[in-house]
């Protein structure tokens, strides 16, 4: 029985009381499946500041890979991680700036970056991936290895617009958190609030002496989720694989195909040796460019 000795009073979403629809629709919970609304309505994450920088450093790859890629040419980097210490000295902050309640001030500096690179023969093929851990990006000191004034200073200030506040760690409002979007299980996801990713380019690739120079490109944005109303256009269509292959397929796939078409150019407009790298499938090791003239 209610304290005050009277019912309790019952709110009715738009939905239900079919206030959302522009056509007849029965109760919502009766029928649900009732015609096909006009917008649909979207929680999204919205980004409302963001800026980027670009830092550069060289250093050693895991031990193993001279030995274990010895044929290894290039190489490509993911940013699987990139922790820092939120104490300390040498800590990454995030305070508000005074008099302007809308915007923060971030300190990146002593960024330990895990990179997945993979290695590729002179043909592009891949040979394997190895893990480069807590490589230090804008190091604390100058004395610290991969130092450069120019390419990686010891800290770098931004100041952004983050107007509804940034996220507290275990909700203690002393320590801000700078949330980072990586490629591990643990830390693919956004938050609400400031968010750091990382984007990576390999420089140069060194298997005689064992380095590699990644410049990598990073980014803090400040995103809040908004509400939206889009357009409802119908649903996606799923890509459907087919897993069986009768004896005809590859002469269906020829038919349904485009046509074809004389590809070969006359010798007078064009070298028969057109310049395309050589690969001997068999021999992972004896590739070579056209363009060498030494071949």
């Amino acid at each position: 029985m209610s304290r005050c000795g009277c019912n309790n009073k019952v709110i009715v979403s738009d939905l239900i009381n079919g206030g959302l629809s522009d056509h007849d629709c029965v109760d919502a919970c009766i029928n649900p499946q009732c015609g096909e609304p006009q917008y649909l309505t979207v929680l999204a994450p919205v980004v409302y500041d963001e800026l980027g920088i670009n830092v550069c450093r060289t250093f050693p790859l895991p031990a193993t890979v001279p030995t274990t890629y010895p044929t290894a040419v290039y190489a490509s980097a993911e940013v699987i991680d990139i922790t820092f210490a939120t104490t300390g000295e040498d800590a990454v902050t995030v305070e508000p700036i005074a008099q302007r309640p809308n915007c923060y001030e971030i300190t990146l500096t002593n960024l330990l970056v895990t990179f997945a690179i993979k290695l590729y023969d002179c043909c592009k093929r891949l040979l394997g991936t190895v893990t480069a851990e807590e490589v230090v990006y804008l190091p604390a000191l100058i004395t610290d290895p991969g130092y450069d004034e120019d390419t990686n200073p010891s800290s770098l200030v931004i100041n952004l617009f983050a107007p509804y506040g940034v996220v507290y760690t275990g909700g203690d409002v002393t320590t801000p958190s700078l949330n980072v979007v990586g490629f591990s299980t643990t830390n693919s996801q956004l938050e609400q609030g400031l968010n750091l990713m990382g984007i990576p380019k390999v420089i140069a690739l060194d298997t005689v002496d064992g380095t590699i120079t990644v410049g990598l490109t990073l980014i803090v944005k400040s995103i809040y989720f908004s509400q939206y109303q889009l357009p409802h256009n119908g649903k996606a269509v799923v890509s459907k694989g087919s897993t069986t292959q009768t004896e005809n397929s590859l002469c269906l796939d020829f038919v349904n195909g485009g046509l074809l078409n004389r590809g070969i150019k006359p010798l007078e407009t064009n070298d028969p040796y057109d310049c395309k790298q050589l690969c001997q499938l068999a021999d992972i090791g004896n590739c070579f460019d056209c363009n060498d003239e030494n071949n």
